[in-house]
């Protein structure tokens, strides 16, 4: 059965330039490292399509290759301004409050590569449940999913230990979504997501196998 499409959010992606991104993590020997933060990124992004309308994708960015990859999925990109992970999802926020400023918007890290379709729906379902939500990383410390169903009000505190702070302001929700919460900021943590199944782009710059679907 495959995941609905629903256009009921707007989601931002902020993306940090590949040659800037990941940088505690070191990659295994012969991979550069700007390499796999790309495949990191097209794998989250390849299944945020498959969640949600092409017109209520908000990617943030100053990589060249994810603007030419995003543009031939008809992906209108929002350039990145500099100031960090926080400036670059409230330019997102002013580009969602200009399409549709009532539209229910999440903010979803771009380091997902287990991340599957129904998992992200599912998450999405439950985030809709309250006004404002944030869904933990596996260790619990970090943010990878934000929501508000007001964007003007969504108020982004992303770095390190942001669950903690988003937490004072949105309802926590622990969800049993592993490949949702599992984000990849070190060799460990790649590693766990290679063990759980990564998507094709990580797999190809890796020579992981890519799981076979259910």
């Amino acid at each position: 059965m495959s995941t609905p499409v629903t256009s009921t959010w707007h989601i931002i992606v902020p993306i940090k330039s590949r040659f800037r991104a990941k940088s505690r993590l070191q990659p295994p020997s012969g991979i550069a490292r700007p390499d796999l933060a790309f495949a990191l990124a097209m794998d989250t992004l390849s299944v945020v399509l498959e969640v949600i309308r092409a017109d209520r994708v908000i990617v943030v960015t100053e990589d060249d290759k994810i603007t030419a990859e995003m543009a031939e999925r008809d992906i209108t990109v929002v350039p990145d301004p500099g100031r960090g992970l926080n400036g670059a999802v409230r330019v997102g926020l002013d580009e969602a409050l200009r399409r549709e400023p009532t539209l229910p918007t999440a903010v979803l890290l771009g380091d997902l590569p287990t991340l599957k379709a129904d998992e992200l729906y599912a998450g999405l379902r439950a985030c809709a449940a309250t006004e404002s939500a944030l869904v933990p990383d596996h260790d619990g410390s970090g943010t990878v999913l934000l929501t508000h169903h007001d964007p003007a009000a969504l108020a982004p505190r992303f770095g390190r230990g942001s669950a903690a702070r988003h937490a004072r302001r949105c309802t926590v929700l622990e969800l049993d979504l592993p490949t949702l919460r599992h984000d990849v900021d070190d060799i460990e943590s790649l590693e766990a997501a290679v063990e759980m199944g990564i998507g094709p782009w990580s797999s190809g710059v890796l020579g992981s196998p890519t799981p076979q679907s259910a």
